[in-house]
């Protein structure tokens, strides 16, 4: 549900008055005692006035001699969706440090994105950081504006921080207190892992909820993982990986789950030791990047932690907390597909790797604390097997097929490719061709393309998809497990719907200015799949009304999409097609396939 939610704080409008024939408003806003070590903010007022912007942080303790470091973070036009920083809405974000030198005066560090400005904008007096900010600065702004800041001892950047607000931001103008883009407030789920399952490290649970526009991460283990309890060698990664909008057609990779079943749009990753240092950041799509417009899907890193944002992360003892706001997760609306993977900097070597949910079982579905499986078919799996040893690479370069599966799995196509072996530096091109118009004497409708480069799985897939560039990443779409590479191919990828049509797979090699074919499978002919038969989705020849409590449980949203149930051809499965596949069911109508 998206609403501005405004919070029990204790928010008080000072007053409002005419001052030199300017708008004066003051706003404040308090902070829970106790909730920060130091600086411990306990309030924020805000006030426009005769042209500035003066921003009052007062907190419990004498800041004086004290290193203190903070920003205030200011969205001038009050639109989440624009600003300096993306994912804060802040138009600008004011930086001030201030380290304390004895026998001398302070040396104060002030910018305002990242331009140096007058340091004495900011003044220090007993427990208080006074902030003065001409409106000039900020655009001209009118005043009205909102606001949070943040306070820490760190240099350079803190991932561990007072807030205030706690959460949302608060309005100088009229002192209400909101979340921007509060998204879902949601239980999400709580997933608990067997303790030993792995060497090290050994997650034993992982906690996902959102509220007040924050994605909270909780990641237990089964050891201490604060960094001076680790050896080196020790250091501990974790990436979590994020299908934020439950959509496999979409995103950059997957979760190497077998078949591909979650398009991650987002990975939060972390690292924890003496060598890598405490630091946490994401990866994500690169949208401005030329090579997003070809088709293609760079990725960019996304530093978290003050001054960038209000990200948190932090370390005590065997967890691992940390607080992601929606907007770097392209204000997402909370409900997303969640799986963790963590291991060490000796475990990336050896592949000791701990995953939760469990590697194989799926990912957390935030939206209802349940373990959302994978991909499975849906319709009747075909299979063909092809000769081993007949490739004249010799099987020597991930050339040598041997076997080829496909079946669908609501409107995603599965297909699996076997090889004599594998390897990640093989040097061999394999291309699945679809032909779904079925006419062999036309050129492939669509190929999906994958090869190894570098060590590094890539993927791509040809063919027409309208407006827009004929080339489309599919890196995210397969998982290379064992000596089988697994493809799951969305319907929009293949024309929008997964009807008849004659697949077959082959090897190459690049050789000049042209690709010197290995294998062939099968090694003439083709492997056909049959359209589904609408209104039959148990597949036992018949439309009986099990097939209509099936098709109601995906009209109600617990049962994957069916393209069988979808009789009465409007890309949704709904109650009307329901009541068709039932009302076929005793005969009263027939249902054209």
């Amino acid at each position: 549900m998206n609403h501005n939610k405004t919070l029990p704080a204790a928010i008080v409008l000072i007053g409002t008055l005419l001052i030199s024939g300017g708008y004066a408003a003051t706003a404040t806003t308090t902070d829970p005692i106790g909730d920060f070590s130091f600086p411990d903010i306990t309030e924020l007022t805000a006030t426009a006035s005769e042209g500035d912007l003066i921003v009052v942080i007062t907190c419990t303790d004498s800041l004086i001699d004290e290193h203190i470091a903070g920003a205030v973070f200011i969205d001038a036009d009050q639109n989440y969706t624009t600003g300096y920083l993306d994912g804060t809405g802040s138009d600008y974000v004011y930086l001030y440090d201030v380290i304390d030198i004895v026998y001398a005066d302070p040396i104060k560090s002030v910018t305002i994105n990242d331009d140096t400005v007058d340091p004495n904008t900011l003044d220090v007096t007993g427990n208080q950081i006074s902030i003065t900010i001409p409106l000039t600065m900020l655009g001209n702004d009118d005043g009205d504006m909102d606001i949070f800041v943040t306070t820490h001892t760190q240099f350079a950047k803190a991932l561990h921080f007072d807030r205030a607000p706690d959460s949302g931001v608060l309005n100088t103008l009229n002192g209400s207190v909101r979340i921007p883009y509060p998204g879902n407030s949601l239980a999400g789920g709580t997933i608990t892992d067997l303790a030993g399952d792995s060497a090290s490290p050994d997650m034993t649970g992982l906690d996902v909820d959102v509220e007040n526009g924050i994605v909270n991460i909780v990641v237990t283990y089964n050891q201490n993982v604060e960094p001076d309890d680790l050896s080196y060698g020790e250091d501990l990664t974790g990436w979590i990986f994020v299908d934020a909008d439950q959509n496999l057609a979409t995103g950059f990779t997957n979760t190497e789950q077998a078949p591909p079943t979650y398009g991650i749009d987002y990975r939060i990753e972390y690292a924890i030791g003496r060598l890598t240092g405490t630091d946490a950041s994401i990866t994500k799509i690169d949208y401005e990047s030329d090579l997003t417009e070809s088709g293609f899907t760079p990725t960019e890193g996304v530093l978290l932690g003050v001054p960038y944002n209000d990200a948190t992360f932090k370390v005590v003892a065997n967890q691992v907390f940390l607080g992601i706001p929606l907007g770097l997760l392209g204000y997402d609306d909370g409900n997303m597909d969640v799986v963790i993977d963590s291991f060490t900097l000796q475990g990336s070597l050896s592949g000791d790797i701990d995953s939760v949910p469990d590697f194989g079982c799926g990912a957390l579905d935030t939206s209802d604390g349940s373990i959302k499986p994978l991909l499975n078919c849906t319709y009747p799996k075909v299979t063909i097997t092809d000769p081993a040893g007949d490739s004249s690479g010799f099987g020597l370069d991930g050339d040598d097929l041997t076997g080829v599966d496909v079946c669908s799995a609501g409107n995603v196509l599965l297909v699996t490719v076997a090889y004599s072996s594998l390897s990640l530096d093989d040097g061999a091109v394999t291309t699945v061709v679809f032909d779904t118009d079925q006419d062999p004497d036309s050129v492939p409708d669509y190929s999906f393309i994958y090869f190894m480069y570098e060590g590094n799985l890539g993927a791509n897939i040809v063919g027409d998809f309208g407006e827009g560039p004929d080339v489309r990443d599919a890196t995210h779409l397969i998982t290379m497990l064992g000596n089988k590479m697994y493809l799951s191919v969305p319907a929009e990828f293949l024309g929008m719907t997964l009807g008849a049509m004659n697949i077959h797979v082959e090897t190459a090699i690049e050789a000049g200015d042209e690709d010197l074919i290995y294998d062939r499978a099968p090694d003439t002919g083709f492997v056909s799949i049959g359209s589904p038969t609408k209104g039959d989705l148990n597949h036992d020849g018949k439309i009986t009304p099990s097939d209509a409590a099936i098709a109601l449980r995906i009209a109600i949203g617990s049962s994957p999409y069916d393209e069988a149930a979808d009789v009465n051809r409007d890309r949704k499965v709904t109650s009307l097609d329901v009541l068709m596949i039932l009302q076929a069911a005793v005969g009263n109508i027939k249902i054209s396939s």
